[in-house]
């Protein structure tokens, strides 16, 4: 596989693409825990949403032009004392999975929130109940950029049946 094309999201055309590689990560993973996958629609309003706050928002493309992940920030808290912390999200497309795409688009979003002058980045990652913080694959990938694990909110969620908790890892950017 060629190194990705990145570049920034254009909501009206890339939404259905965004929405088809969120899809999975909706009914069939601890990812995400939204109850129904969004549609096309939803997924054009939310990367506008972003947008309009000057937050980036990239997607990765194979040499075709095929969408095959995205990445983007949004606002940690709504409130002023938080406006230089953002939440970092990362969607990959199964076949773009274990080939370097996610570490790409962490690249370039770490850079893009530096260019902004944002001071926090924080993760929030869904966990499986039957596999450990420590060995979630995202947990790992996130303390490979230095992000900090703060620790587990347990039973936070509710999916699949199940409780389940979310790990919380924080980067400094003025520590890169």
């Amino acid at each position: 596989m060629h190194p990705p094309r990145l570049r920034p999201v254009d909501p009206i055309k890339d939404a259905s693409a965004l929405a088809a590689i969120y899809a999975p990560y909706v009914r069939e993973a601890w990812a995400s825990f939204e109850g129904d996958p969004p549609s096309a629609s939803e997924m054009q309003e939310r990367a506008e949403t972003i947008l309009n706050r000057d937050l980036p928002y990239l997607v990765a493309e194979d040499a075709d032009g095929q969408i095959l992940g995205y990445a983007y920030v949004s606002p940690y808290r709504a409130r002023t004392a938080y406006r230089y912390s953002v939440e970092s999200s990362i969607y990959l497309a199964s076949e773009a999975q274990g080939k370097g795409m996610a570490k790409a688009l962490m690249d370039a979003l770490i850079d893009q929130c530096l260019a902004r002058n944002l001071k926090t980045m924080v993760a929030i990652v869904g966990l499986d109940p039957d596999v450990p913080a420590e060995q979630n694959q995202s947990v790992r990938f996130h303390q490979k950029y230095g992000f900090r694990f703060v620790g587990v909110l347990d039973n936070i969620g509710h999916k699949f049946d199940r409780w389940t908790g979310t790990a919380v890892l924080v980067l400094d950017l003025g520590e890169r």
